[in-house]
């Protein structure tokens, strides 16, 4: 990367991070984009050759959580069964527990499922890159359906979770998560599905 692009890239951050501190103070859809640039202390010239719309730096925001969060989940080795599934709640878990004011603020804007679309796009190429034993091979139809059906799962605990003011630790969670799974588990292996 050169000079030019790390300055583009840096006054991106700078407004990414101003659009954050304006949304802990004001409702999403009231802040301007000269707000957004004043408190970057940029130009609105360089907001426009950054983004579109103050919507694309949610979509920019996003874009960066979840390629840190694929990063981390690449970076586990593959095991086997149950060790790999607690393997991934720990690292879903730890890294979502951290960006947890973030996610907070997201649902209070009312920006979270916008969120939840950009992560079932960006995670559907990457699908085979994280070799997991629950993962289906399938056509494209299939692996989107059951993309969408992990990824609920996965994104409703984040809002039930981290919505609430005091949201429980990262291992109370894993607990709930496994003993859901295990239940899963054993209810196919009984041959009836108790719903």
């Amino acid at each position: 990367m050169n000079g030019k692009q790390r300055m583009v890239e840096q006054s991106k951050q700078w407004l990414c991070d101003a659009l954050i501190n304006l949304m802990a103070q004001e409702n999403f859809q009231d802040i301007s984009i000269t707000e957004i640039a004043q408190t970057a202390e940029l130009s609105r010239k360089t907001f426009y050759h950054s983004f579109k719309n103050k919507e694309a730096v949610i979509n920019y925001l996003c874009d960066q959580l979840f390629d840190q969060y694929f990063e981390q989940l690449l970076q586990q080795k593959p095991q086997v069964g149950e060790m790999m599934l607690k393997t991934t709640f720990d690292i879903f878990l730890n890294f979502w527990w951290q960006k947890r004011d973030l996610i907070q603020l997201l649902i209070r804007q009312g920006l979270f499922d916008h969120m939840n679309e950009i992560w079932q796009q960006k995670a559907i190429p990457r699908y085979q890159q994280f070799a997991a034993p629950w993962h289906v091979h399938g056509t494209p139809t299939q692996v989107n359906y059951v993309m969408a059906f992990q990824l609920g799962g996965f994104t409703n605990i984040l809002r039930v979770w981290l919505g609430q003011d005091q949201p429980e630790s990262p291992e109370q969670i894993k607990d709930l998560m496994l003993l859901a799974a295990q239940q899963l588990a054993d209810s196919l292996n009984t041959g009836r599905l108790q719903i």
